[in-house]
């Protein structure tokens, strides 16, 4: 448990991936993050699936940033080194601002269970009062860097929402 109120935070989980887009493998880190963010006490919005498509995770980011806005935004898949992996490319050019530390941590943290967490183009930003992240989308990847996340993710959900929390 967290000192977080439940329900004061609002997530969204997508997976990118086309293959679970096609139906043609099961998604199963997204169903992790959402669960383990539901054990954090965010309230989350049903798993959405996309394929790795720049304009379709582009449309995901403004949809849950700027129409119908999340504290948290999540979305697993796409980080890796392949030319198919497309996730940062569309979210970066959309983010007011971007949390390096965070980046930076969370790959660090993840070599303690995989020496290739390295490789993940994790990214951790902002847009608006939306925290944004990109993570891998393995379930083992996804779930180390929401592990790292939970010390200071209330802290951060609520500046970013712009309320005052004392340092």
């Amino acid at each position: 448990m967290t000192d977080m109120t439940p329900r004061e935070f609002t997530a969204q989980v997508i997976t990118v991936s086309t293959r679970c887009a096609a139906g043609e493998t099961e998604d199963r880190s997204g169903p992790l993050a959402s669960s383990q963010l539901v054990d954090l006490g965010l309230s989350t919005n049903p798993v959405v699936v996309i394929p790795d498509n720049r304009s379709k995770i582009a449309q995901s980011i403004l949809r849950y940033c700027d129409f119908a806005p999340v504290s948290l935004l999540i979305l697993t898949g796409g980080t890796g080194p392949t030319p198919d992996d497309l996730t940062p490319e569309a979210i970066v050019p959309l983010l007011d601002r971007r949390y390096l530390g965070i980046e930076e941590a969370i790959r660090a943290d993840g070599r303690n269970s995989n020496p290739r967490a390295p490789l993940s183009r994790i990214v951790v930003g902002g847009r608006g009062r939306t925290v944004v992240m990109a993570l891998p989308g393995s379930p083992g990847g996804a779930s180390d860097a929401l592990t790292t996340m939970k010390p200071f993710l209330q802290h951060l959900l609520t500046l970013t929402r712009g309320s005052q929390d004392p340092h």
